[in-house]
């Protein structure tokens, strides 16, 4: 796999490197963005023996943005990006700090920061409120079995920001194609021993883009492998697509992914989510499922399923109030059911 970050790096020095000595042929220019989503719920659901669950809960979720940029002379735009957690009661901490270098031949990103199928996707459904970074809804429900609805749909699931190359071609007759390699999967820098983590984590994704007489559509698909620890199971291999459609103020999106991991039964996870923007106005419905077995014969499924419908109302630019109501069910390894459901609020300025 060390094959493959170097081909990446040689690939980007010859495509992305014109001949010759480049100057910045502006002043790089600095900017400071971010935003501030602020959440209220109400849930209720099953309780085990002894649990006693707060029906109420808040999340704050704060982050600043920091963006040098500058164009050279030769056209190559060279960008340094860094996005952090600031939370008033928590340590700020690094989310995405990665370089960017982007010409005519491609985009190439390293540091920390999702790869390519992350980035050829986007969100695998549309949704009026949230984002696929907003999980605040299952955050609001205990978890009771083993399958997983965050991050299900992209390859982010397991690499998240890991350190970590990656490089996009240009839109080409409405094809992208990327690539993306990390060293281990897991945050973390320098060397580290094979025999502890997984590692050597690669993803190829490609994607197209079509218009129609109004709207569009679109597809992608990706392939993720990783290698193992010597002492655990904890490799992955997984493939996935998505595709969407747009017409007028409608748009219907749905993804699918199909996850093995090293030594452990097959997972599924699907989606499928409908958006309908009016105005100031949007509001959207969709549905996410995830199941496997926790073992090879085992007689039940774990599972879990997700039904949420939402509306947001822009107040200004970057400023929304929104509204979802949610259900959802999930079955443990023993085979019981666990139900739950509840309404969200929240705001959300960025600036």
């Amino acid at each position: 796999m060390r094959r493959i970050a170097a081909f990446l790096l040689l690939f980007a020095t010859l495509a992305l490197g014109m001949p010759g000595a480049a100057r910045a042929a502006e002043a790089i220019t600095l900017s400071l963005g971010g935003h501030i989503h602020q959440y209220f719920f109400v849930a209720g659901q099953d309780e085990a023996a002894g649990e006693n669950i707060n029906a109420s809960g808040m999340f704050s979720d704060t982050r600043l943005t920091f963006e040098g940029r500058t164009i050279l002379d030769n056209g190559i735009v060279v960008r340094a990006y860094a996005r952090i957690f600031a939370e008033a009661n928590s340590q700020p901490n690094g989310d995405e700090v990665f370089l960017e270098v982007r010409s005519s031949l491609g985009r190439l990103r390293i540091g920390e920061k999702a790869g390519a199928n992350t980035s050829t996707i986007g969100d695998p459904i549309p949704q009026a409120f949230l984002t696929v970074y907003d999980e605040v809804v299952g955050d609001a429900l205990m978890p009771r079995a083993g399958v997983t609805l965050k991050d299900a749909f992209t390859f982010r699931r397991f690499t998240g920001n890991a350190l970590g190359v990656s490089y996009q071609s240009p839109e080409l007759l409405g094809f992208t194609v990327g690539l993306a390699y990390h060293p281990t999967p897991t945050p973390g820098d320098g060397p580290v021993t094979n025999s502890l983590v997984p590692h050597n984590a690669f993803d190829v994704s490609a994607g197209y883009q079509g218009y129609y007489p109004g709207g569009s559509y679109r597809i992608a698909a990706g392939y993720f492998h990783s290698a193992s620890s010597d002492f655990g199971n904890d490799g992955a291999e997984a493939w996935n697509i998505a595709a969407g459609l747009t017409y007028g103020g409608w748009e219907l999106a749905g993804a699918y992914m199909n996850v093995s991991p090293d030594g452990r039964p097959r997972e599924t996870a699907w989606t499928i989510g409908a958006l309908y923007g009016i105005g100031p106005w949007q509001l959207s419905a969709d549905f996410r499922a995830s199941k496997r077995r926790p073992f090879v014969g085992a007689l039940f499924q774990e599972s879990a399923e997700r039904a949420t419908l939402q509306t947001a109302y822009k107040l200004g630019p970057g400023i929304s109030l929104g509204l979802a109501g949610f259900y959802a069910q999930q079955d443990d390894s023993a085979g019981v059911s666990w139900d739950g459901g509840g309404v969200l609020g929240g705001v959300k300025v960025g600036f």
